[in-house]
């Protein structure tokens, strides 16, 4: 079955490029200047070490280490995984936590805190953004008026922002209902513990006065910068767009490349932002340069740059190890 499958994906692919402009999509990509790619691939920059910065902030405020460099390593080492885990990236999240631990001496329960932490708070903006993204669209766009459709994507948002808020907003009581649990397993007693040091690390930091607040507005801030992009990529190649719609592409784009089918969600993300930019009246090849050059802005490049990062950082590790061994001998 799975291969009669990747045969007709085969086909259709082969019929796609068969009627595709190859001649119409180079000029559309020619279309974006050396300088203007320059300056996207720095806000992309920005981005990641916004990223950076949050982690190391949680990290401070529940008390663990947050050497900004170190951090940055192990962010890089975890978008390298994510690359090559399909849809919701958990073998990166898998990574950072090992590493934290590796590199920056965290206890398996306080590495797997900082990551849901910082997931936690990340995802609270990006779904809401979802949310209202999705509820504009399914009154515009006609496949999004699809009843069951709206159901199913309506039911996850609302389910995911409640439960998060609920981590949130009461803490104390989810940790007393908690500690009355007696763990029967080994596994249980694992769950146990880590939620009661996930939970103790949230009052942490809503003990620190105004900081969930400030986390809450950089985790915006972070995902804010991704919609930019994509309005000053698009406002090269047409004048004519609305912002509003190009956002909320972004963010429902972004939601569908969590769908677990291929490493990075390809294909779901590129198949999602291409056909909602041709309901934008671009035509086929311009809709497919802005969606490549953005998918190599915010995905290749980010793992380019992983890549060299951890190599230099390695490189570093190396060399110091080198030198206190011809030291000591």
């Amino acid at each position: 079955m799975k291969k009669i499958g990747l045969v007709l994906v085969g086909i259709l692919l082969v019929l796609v490029f068969w009627q595709f402009d190859f001649l119409s999509f180079i000029n559309s990509m020619s279309q974006v200047s050396l300088l203007a790619f320059i300056l996207l691939l720095i806000l992309q920059i920005i981005s990641q070490l916004l990223v950076n910065y949050q982690w190391c902030r949680i990290a401070r405020n529940i008390g663990g280490e947050y050497n900004f460099f170190k951090m940055l390593y192990v962010n890089s080492r975890g978008s390298i995984i994510d690359s090559i885990t399909p849809g919701v990236k958990v073998g990166g999240e898998l990574t950072r936590a090992v590493l934290l631990k590796n590199e920056l001496n965290y206890s398996t329960q306080e590495a797997a805190t900082l990551v849901s932490i910082q997931k936690m708070v990340s995802f609270s903006s990006f779904f809401t953004l979802n949310l209202f993204a999705f509820a504009h669209l399914s009154g515009e766009i006609e496949i999004f008026q699809n009843i069951v459709l709206k159901i199913v994507v309506y039911s996850f948002l609302i389910v995911i922002i409640t439960s998060l808020i609920a981590m949130f907003a009461w803490t104390s009581f989810l940790e007393n209902k908690i500690i009355k649990l007696v763990p029967k397993s080994k596994w249980t007693s694992v769950l146990h513990r880590y939620m009661l040091t996930l939970l103790a690390n949230i009052k942490a930091l809503k003990g620190i006065k105004g900081e969930m607040y400030k986390q809450f507005l950089l985790s915006l801030s972070i995902w804010v910068l991704f919609p930019l992009k994509m309005i000053l990529l698009v406002n090269l190649f047409t004048a004519n767009y609305d912002w509003i719609f190009l956002s909320e592409v972004t963010y429902i784009s972004y939601m569908m490349g969590m769908i677990p089918i291929l490493p990075g969600g390809l294909g779901s993300f590129e198949g999602t932002m291409t056909s909602l930019l041709i309901l934008m009246e671009l035509n086929s090849s311009e809709a497919l340069a802005i969606t490549i050059l953005f998918r190599f802005i915010t995905f290749w490049f980010v793992i380019l740059l992983s890549l060299l990062y951890a190599f230099i950082w390695k490189m570093g590790g190396m060399k110091s190890g080198i030198c206190k061994t011809k030291a000591s001998t």
